[in-house]
């Protein structure tokens, strides 16, 4: 899919902002089961599309840095942030790499929260990418992903392995605390359920 294309009518579709409300259910959920606190964090939103998600994350945190690699999606959410007044929302253009993080000044202080919602799947360095972004989490952050769960049966295989999930997180230097089925929805008859994955920075959790 060419993601500058797809933005200008993005929003448009039922399914995208399902999922994307299911994704912060599913989030609040587990947050609250863990006794992790959403109200007041720092989060960074990678992948973060034309903000559907990060629209409903400002609602408890206290900064958005929203980070997405189309500058045609990113510019939707900038126009939203700037119709709807949320200036707490920060959309960047940008593509993960060590520079990125070394050199963009939003990414010097760390984030209490990273989410990346149907976006891992589709890097081409699932473990580095992971290993970046959490690097960036203080001790006690969380970073959570959504993402197809692969099955090698299929016709074209695509998505990610539970097993290759724990040892993204684990070798991040991220304790397993989520990773099963984060939600399930329908739409037009067909039925997504995308696995969600939870891996907690350190050993204490953010309360």
């Amino acid at each position: 899919m060419d993601w500058d294309d797809a933005a200008a009518t993005w929003d448009e579709r039922d399914e995208v902002r399902a999922y994307a409300a299911a994704a912060y259910q599913s989030l609040v959920r587990e947050c609250r089961r863990i006794g992790f606190a959403l109200a007041g964090v720092r989060a960074c939103d990678y992948g973060c599309g034309t903000g559907l998600l990060s629209e409903q994350l400002i609602e408890e945190c206290a900064a958005v840095v929203a980070v997405d690699r189309s500058p045609q999606m990113v510019a939707v959410l900038e126009d939203k942030v700037s119709r709807r007044g949320l200036d707490r929302v920060l959309p960047i253009v940008g593509e993960l790499s060590p520079a990125f993080v070394r050199e963009e000044p939003v990414f010097q202080a760390p984030f209490d929260l990273v989410t990346c919602s149907s976006v891992c799947a589709f890097v081409g360095d699932y473990p580095g990418t992971v290993q970046l972004l959490a690097g960036r989490l203080r001790d006690g952050g969380l970073f959570v992903q959504w993402d197809w769960e692969l099955d090698p049966a299929a016709d074209e295989p695509f998505g990610l392995s539970r097993d290759a999930i724990r040892a993204a997180l684990v070798a991040a230097d991220l304790e397993p605390v989520f990773l099963d089925t984060g939600f399930t929805i329908t739409h037009d008859g067909h039925e997504m359920a995308p696995l969600m994955a939870v891996g907690r920075k350190g050993s204490s959790a953010r309360r």
